[in-house]
């Protein structure tokens, strides 16, 4: 128990130095006040940015999902119609409803007393669209 050092100094006995001006708080009580950061606050912010950005990207993605879903309904209906003749690409055509079947024409509805369904471009990816008409 020689050498012992009062309470109120920082020495390390490994080091064999004082420690008190490298430590990162302070080792009186005279000392600068610790404050503790508020982090809640922070959280929160970041919460509420992250659930923003993702409820961005979750209704970008739903109208992604609903533009696929369209495409691939007008694309199936016209495919699925009946036609005989080849349809060149950004061209329009129209489809109809027949007794039985749709069926897909060049004529348009002014032209002629058909149950018109729609109108239809081919693009170039050999998807059909439709188009207002």
């Amino acid at each position: 128990m020689k050498n012992k050092k009062p309470d109120q100094v920082v020495w390390d006995p490994e080091q064999e130095d004082y420690i008190a001006r490298l430590l990162p708080y302070a080792s009186q009580a005279s000392g600068p006040v610790i404050q503790v950061p508020n982090v809640d606050a922070f959280k929160q912010k970041g919460v509420e940015k992250v659930s923003k950005q993702l409820q961005t990207e979750l209704e970008e993605l739903q109208s992604k999902i609903k533009d696929f879903v369209k495409s691939a309904s007008d694309t199936q209906k016209v495919y699925t119609a009946k036609f005989k003749f080849e349809p060149l690409v950004g061209e329009t055509y129209f489809l109809y409803q027949g007794e039985k079947d749709a069926y897909l024409s060049l004529i348009a509805p002014d032209q002629w007393k058909k149950k018109f369904i729609g109108a239809f471009r081919l693009s170039s990816e050999y998807k059909w669209e439709e188009v207002p008409w």
